[in-house]
């Protein structure tokens, strides 16, 4: 495999946290503008099928929070204003596959875990380095941006 770009390797990405660590510790995630990425490793980050999903988000705790529901839990429907309508978690199909990709390997793993790690890095320019990350990496459910 060859090396990562530098443009990648210059990002200031955290360590990889586990998805169920995120959930008990949401506070861990900062407020700011970026970029996060869903793999299925704690390794670096490397086009493959390792890489699940990546997206960006104008604060990363909020955006976050809305992959940390109890996959058993996670609305259909939602009556926030008027009648009700898909649930805002579940609009985005990238984002609905990986969280039915999630509940599925929590079935499938032992102690409820997913084995879903997260990663994310602060950005200013969030759309060109969303595409730029999606293009190099390959994530299996992004699809819009390929």
């Amino acid at each position: 495999m060859p090396p990562p770009p530098s443009w990648l390797t210059a990002l200031p990405w955290t360590a990889p946290v586990k998805l169920e660590d995120l959930r008990h510790h949401r506070g861990t995630a900062p407020k700011t503008a970026g970029i996060y990425v869903f793999t299925s490793h704690d390794g670096p980050l490397h086009p493959g099928p390792g890489m699940l999903y990546i997206g960006k988000a104008s604060s990363l705790r909020t955006r976050l929070g809305s992959y940390l529901a109890d996959p058993e839990k996670v609305l259909v429907l939602s009556r926030r204003a008027g009648p009700p309508q898909v649930s805002s978690t579940l609009r985005h199909p990238g984002k609905s596959l990986l969280l039915m990709a999630v509940q599925q390997r929590t079935r499938a793993l032992p102690h409820g875990e997913s084995g879903v790690w997260i990663r994310w890095t602060p950005a200013s320019d969030l759309n060109a380095l969303e595409s730029r990350l999606v293009k190099h990496l390959q994530p299996g459910y992004n699809t819009l941006l390929r």
